[in-house]
């Protein structure tokens, strides 16, 4: 049944954010199929993230007598009630909105949106009759109150409290708190349950699947022709309802919005769309990874960073990022997981070494507007990471004296780069030795630092002659036909991964051009799909075709040919020092093609994390991935670059 909902609507889901890290997400037709799924997921320092509202169930009444019910839910054995008939449009951009018809007659009567507030932990849900009659509403919140990775019973509301008072209403449930006020109607007292609702995207993934909802409340309003009931739904006492509901409202208000019947937007608001798409993954000084499981990962802040740079505020929000990680280095590493001091972890080398080269691309990119303090900030921050590097400091890693290159330490028994998946205490796809990309960016931050950091200090840990010797060594990856993924123990690894792509895609690169041509040729015969690049060539025993099952399954897939929409950035990156400007920007459109069509529907909230290495037609993953929309949105910039330079 799942799959037939899919094929009516979409697979896509909607997504609202805060700068908190607080979310809704959803479903076109209405119904949660996953834990995460929700209209009000609060967020909190540190990345905790605590799940009130589930959904509402939702009933109109018209004044013949005549009543529907809107929602729609999963149980085990069947779908009820079944809403998602009544949905003939639907909207994700610039936000949720749902528009409801009768059956009998065929009109709409009900648009249904929601909408977040940038900085606090609100939903506002607003019913508008887009009738020419009235009628009653008659609605029940159903409730959570869980962290957003558990499920929770019954049993766990035998000591809340709640109360209405007629237009507002609140539950506290140990240190949570719900607060619900509406612009018209009445709340009143009515508790029920609803039992083992059923999240079937859960038990897919081999997760628990079922859980009780609690409704306390019950909500009655009349709706005359153009009246419109909005709800607050809050994890904090909202004094000023009126100017709440307008700092909502205006958030979104310069946003252009499709009207019923038209099927996409016009071609020239691709880029603000992508833009709004980015800007969920904000917050005030860091980056969320991907929604609704991730928070705040190191390297992929990194790896995305660039396309942060081209916001109005962007030259301030990346100081910020990079102060916010500066703090946090820990023998000369910044952390890959961002959490409590408990959770944080510093299991990255790349993540750090990203760090390093987006601070020297900054330091290009605004030269003209930074000014001269925070520029010997960010300098200092390289020196203290290099100083680490180079030092014997019990890293699991080491700079290879004899050629100049970083090499995983195999006893390290970690997984260092971006391909990082580990099961019960073993890495998936080690990499030990010296991974291309590693090489590529210790490269270029070698090359960078010549360039910008005193001689005093590149004296004193002989960059230059480090940088001589890994340029050298880096032409040991390239053979006469093939490309190899790292070098270990002296020896390359042939194995087909899109690493060379990263390396190659950099600032700087130490190859010739015949190199280029080779790792276009293996991209586009091995590794190159309409939705970015398998992780593992599909000649290869390890390769996996699907993405799905259990999450020792998915583990197993995720590095070895799943799909990944962000390595579309660095190809293209890497395609541009090969191909001449007019086929560089013909390659472009075909990249951009299946990403265009979906983001101008207006029907898809953001870009999934993965896509199947086989036949990648459904989203993956995370359902919204900051670095996959920060990729689609640099190459939406450089054709737009590219293609306004030709008309000046």
């Amino acid at each position: 049944m799942l799959s037939d909902l899919y094929s009516k609507f979409t697979p896509y889901e909607w997504i609202l954010s805060n700068r908190l890290g607080g979310y809704a997400l959803g479903t076109a037709f209405l119904s949660n199929v996953r834990k995460y799924h929700g209209l009000l997921i609060a967020g909190y320092d540190y990345g905790r993230r605590y799940h009130l509202v589930s959904s509402v169930e939702e009933q109109v009444i018209f004044p013949s007598g005549l009543s529907y019910q809107l929602d729609t839910n999963f149980y085990r054995d069947t779908i009820y009630p079944e809403g998602y008939r009544l949905i003939k449009d639907f909207f994700y951009r610039p936000y949720p909105r749902f528009i409801f018809y009768c059956p009998e007659r065929g009109d709409a009567f009900l648009e249904k949106t929601l909408r977040f507030h940038a900085e606090k932990n609100i939903l506002l849900l607003t019913y508008t009759n887009i009738s020419t009659y009235p009628f009653k509403l008659t609605l029940r919140p159903k409730l959570t109150f869980r962290n957003h990775h558990t499920l929770n019973s019954s049993s766990f509301w035998r000591e809340c409290e709640f109360e209405s008072f007629g237009e507002s209403a609140f539950v506290a449930k140990d240190e949570l708190a719900l607060f619900i006020y509406l612009n018209r109607g009445q709340i009143y007292s009515d508790p029920l349950f609803y039992y083992a609702v059923y999240y079937p995207l859960e038990e897919l993934r081999g997760y628990p699947a079922y859980e009780d909802l609690f409704s306390p409340f019950k909500i009655e309003v009349e709706l005359a022709p153009k009246e419109s009931l909005k709800i607050l739904f809050s994890d904090q006492i909202t004094k000023n309802i009126e100017q709440t509901i307008d700092q909502i409202e205006k958030r979104y208000a310069n946003y252009p919005q499709l009207k019923v019947g038209e099927k996409t937007f016009s071609e020239e608001l691709l880029e603000s769309i992508l833009e709004q798409m980015l800007r969920d993954f904000l917050l005030d000084d860091d980056v969320i990874a991907g929604y609704p499981w991730f928070y705040c990962w190191g390297r992929d802040t990194f790896i995305g960073l660039p396309a942060i740079f081209h916001l109005k505020e962007g030259k301030d929000l990346a100081m910020r990022v990079f102060l916010n990680y500066g703090s946090k280095i820990k023998n000369g590493l910044i952390p890959n997981v961002v959490g409590t001091p408990d959770e944080t972890n510093y299991n990255s080398l790349d993540g750090t070494l990203w760090f390093l080269l987006r601070i020297f691309e900054y330091l290009n990119c605004f030269k003209r507007r930074i000014k001269s303090e925070d520029k010997k900030q960010l300098l200092l921050l390289i020196e203290t990471v290099l100083e680490e590097f180079l030092s014997d400091h019990g890293h699991p890693f080491i700079i290879d004296q004899q050629d100049g290159l970083i090499e995983i330490l195999e006893s390290s028994n970690l997984a260092l780069t971006w391909m990082d998946v580990v099961i019960d205490g073993k890495p998936i796809t080690p990499r030990y030795g010296k991974p291309i990309e590693i090489s590529a960016l210790w490269l270029n931050i070698l090359q960078f630092s010549l360039l910008y950091l005193k001689k005093s200090f590149l004296k004193k840990f002989k960059i230059e002659e480090l940088f001589e010797k890994a340029k050298l060594s880096f032409g040991r990856y390239f053979g006469s036909s093939a490309i190899a993924d790292r070098l270990s123990r002296g020896e390359p690894i042939f194995e087909i991964r899109p690493n060379f792509v990263i390396a190659l895609s950099l600032p700087f690169i130490f190859v010739e051009r015949e190199h280029l041509a080779l790792a276009e040729r293996i991209v586009r015969e091995e590794l190159l799909t309409p939705f970015g690049l398998r992780s593992l060539s599909p000649r290869h025993p390890s390769f996996k075709r699907k993405y799905f099952g259990t999450q020792y399954q998915r583990d197993l897939a995720y590095h070895n040919g799943t799909v990944w929409v962000w390595l579309l950035y660095p190809y293209a990156q890497m395609l541009k020092k090969l191909l001449s400007k007019e086929e560089y920007l013909i390659t472009l459109e075909r990249l951009l093609h299946p990403f265009k069509a979906l983001v101008l529907s207006g029907r898809v909230g953001s870009i999934p994390e993965i896509y199947d290495g086989d036949n990648p037609h459904y989203p993956k993953g995370a359902p919204a991935q900051f670095w996959s929309v920060a990729g689609i949105f640099l190459l939406v910039k450089d054709l737009k670059n590219l293609t306004e330079g030709d008309r000046k």
